[in-house]
């Protein structure tokens, strides 16, 4: 059995701490490592790391290869979307790429970012749906409801089949309900959540494209035609120009509404397990340890007479007095108060964010790269300071700047430094001034980390004022 994981959400409703450039997957929300390394973690027993694949966006796929690289996944198994298109397309791409590999093969769909707390009881499930997906059925699994959900889709179970002790047909797919249709549901019975996960061969979901979305069934094997390898640090698999055009075409549809609504060959399989799709803010109250009051705070929070409240925040203390049923977000550029009863509507508020240009929607002040990551320290007309991270071996591009001169203070470990046409060493507590317009490039060539502080003067101080002449990462 392969395993595909959808990586290429965007985490909208965990703003303030999810953002466009650092999705909710990438982050570090619940358990001991991000939503994707707990994800694989959790698939290893069953399934091995040289039969999982992941398909992110590509602006995403560097640090999911780093984020994964630990658990054995190899590079070359990550699909890199030059832009999303949900669900159908993804998966359809995926399952022509291990087509080649062996079309008879079950292949098992995973969202990248859910907490399931029971995974011996999960990998249990998925066994029996291979069973039944090598049958040539399209295996959904359906979470058995705890509460009258209006934010996940719901199925409607049908008839045993035949031969199958745990799958049964399906009699409809619910789009999510208002509150008095959920509780409906519940009160009648035979109803389940829509949790995402799915089971079939490999050759059944290219036939069922084939049936009910032949525009992307046409166009699959053009665009696996081109996906190339990346040739730097991590080889993972994306798309030439003409394959990102062709992929760039495609309609924006989801598994579910584009194949699995319309298809006569899905079956579900009940899921008993603990399960979230931790999406939104509220979420962590189901799957985090609560106080006696039925808080959720991280370590920073001091709180008097708070119940029912959802505090988080990274260095700075929190204190809060008599809130309840409330979710604070607090981020060094962004803060975020909220009605518990309204952490859905979190991505309406960001939408209203990205009509106003706001940069908080895509970037935190902590920005990841290939080479490391920088943090900026303060921002003002004229100046900008940062602290640049530069991970062991790692280097940043050969740039120039027409609008800022830069000065560079070494905090810990050691630079060397292209400026034009010398090579400098730089040590803790040295400094260089890199004048405008000069060619620069920086790197660290030891096996500690180096930090360094930059402080950019002049008239424009953004990301935009950066040309490029060489880069390890294909960024020129």
């Amino acid at each position: 059995m392969f395993g595909v994981i959808l990586a290429g959400g965007s985490g909208t409703r965990f703003w303030p701490k999810s953002r466009e450039q650092s999705p909710k997957q990438l982050l570090r929300i619940v358990g001991p490592g991000t939503m994707i390394q707990n994800t694989v973690e959790r698939l290893l027993p069953l399934i091995p790391a040289d039969k999982i694949f992941m398909v992110t966006h590509a602006l995403h796929a560097f640090e999911t290869c780093r984020q994964t690289k630990t658990f054995g996944v190899p590079p070359s198994q990550l699909l890199a979307e030059p832009v999303a298109k949900n669900t159908a397309a993804a998966i359809g791409f995926a399952a022509k790429v291990l087509h080649e590999k062996d079309p008879d093969a079950v292949m098992a769909v995973f969202p990248a970012d859910h907490v399931i707390k029971n995974p011996e009881a999960f990998h249990e499930i998925l066994r029996r749906g291979e069973e039944v997906a090598a049958k040539g059925f399209l295996v959904t699994l359906g979470i058995q409801p705890t509460r009258a959900e209006q934010g996940y889709g719901y199925i409607k179970q049908g008839q045993a089949l035949e031969d199958s002790e745990v799958a049964f047909k399906v009699e409809r797919f619910i789009e999510k309900p208002d509150a008095a249709t959920a509780k409906k549901f519940i009160d009648e019975g035979g109803y389940f959540w829509n949790c995402g996960v799915f089971l079939w061969k490999v050759s059944t979901i290219l036939e069922e494209i084939q049936i009910h979305l032949p525009d992307l069934y046409e166009k699959l094997s053009a665009i696996v035609s081109h996906t190339i390898e990346n040739n730097r640090k991590y080889p993972y698999r994306l798309l030439d120009s003409e394959g990102a055009k062709i992929y760039g075409s495609l309609a924006s549809i989801s598994i579910d509404y584009g194949v699995l609504e319309k298809s006569k060959r899905v079956a579900l399989i009940p899921a008993k397990i603990q399960w979230s799709d931790v999406g939104a803010w509220d979420a962590l109250q189901e799957v985090a340890e609560k106080d006696a009051h039925g808080n959720v705070f991280t370590e920073n929070v001091t709180a008097l007479d708070c119940s029912g409240s959802i505090i988080q925040g990274e260095e700075r203390i929190i204190a809060a007095v008599g809130l309840k049923d409330l979710i604070v977000v607090d981020t060094p550029d962004a803060l975020l108060v909220c009605n518990k009863n309204k952490a859905q509507e979190v991505k309406q508020l960001v939408n209203q964010l990205k009509e106003k240009n706001r940069p908080e929607v895509k970037l935190g002040v902590t920005v990841q790269k290939p080479w490391g990551s920088y943090t900026v320290l303060e921002k003002r007309d004229g100046y900008l300071v940062k602290r640049i991270d530069v991970n062991s071996g790692e280097r940043l591009s050969l740039q120039s700047h027409n609008h800022r001169n830069e000065h560079w203070t070494v905090v810990s470990g050691t630079a060397l430094v292209d400026l034009d046409d010398n090579q400098i060493i730089l040590k803790e507590n040295e400094s260089l001034f890199i004048p405008l317009k000069s060619k620069h490039r920086l790197a660290n060539p030891h096996g500690t980390p180096l930090i360094l502080i930059e402080v950019q003067i002049g008239d424009k101080v953004d990301e935009d004022d950066l040309i490029r002449y060489k880069d390890d990462y294909d960024r020129c």
